[in-house]
């Protein structure tokens, strides 16, 4: 019983000492980039949109790229944000197609697919009024 408890315990030092060397253990970049809030006109000007995005990337260099890509990628969202329906985005559907036209958007701005870019785009607020 001794020698199996004294394997365990050898065990999950090896194997968090391996997990903190190869970067595992929470000490590196994030693969997460979050974006300033955005407040814009819906089409028909009268109501408004207020989120906050951060979107998941599938490198962190990725997210110090959108970094220097700010204004650019801003501008973008700008004219895919104040082009959409309130009516439409009130629904999960909507909440979906608008995700996916976001991430296609600073792909395009980045020159990157969605494998190598911007994988998925999280709305941490959501706010039509």
């Amino acid at each position: 019983m001794r020698y199996i408890l004294a394997s365990l315990l050898a065990a999950l030092i090896l194997f968090s000492a391996s997990a903190q060397a190869s970067g595992g253990g929470g000490g590196g970049a994030s693969p997460y980039a979050k974006l300033e809030t955005f407040t814009v006109n819906l089409q028909g000007l009268t109501q408004y949109l207020q989120l906050d995005i951060s979107l998941k990337v599938a490198d962190p260099k990725i997210a110090e790229s959108i970094k220097g890509w700010s204004p650019v990628i801003r501008h973008e969202l700008i004219l895919v944000l104040s082009s959409q329906n309130g009516e439409e985005l009130a629904t999960l559907a909507g909440k979906k197609k608008l995700s996916g036209q976001i991430k296609a958007a600073i792909n395009k701005v980045l020159k990157l697919d969605a494998k190598e870019g911007v994988t998925d785009v999280l709305f941490e607020s959501f706010v039509i009024q």
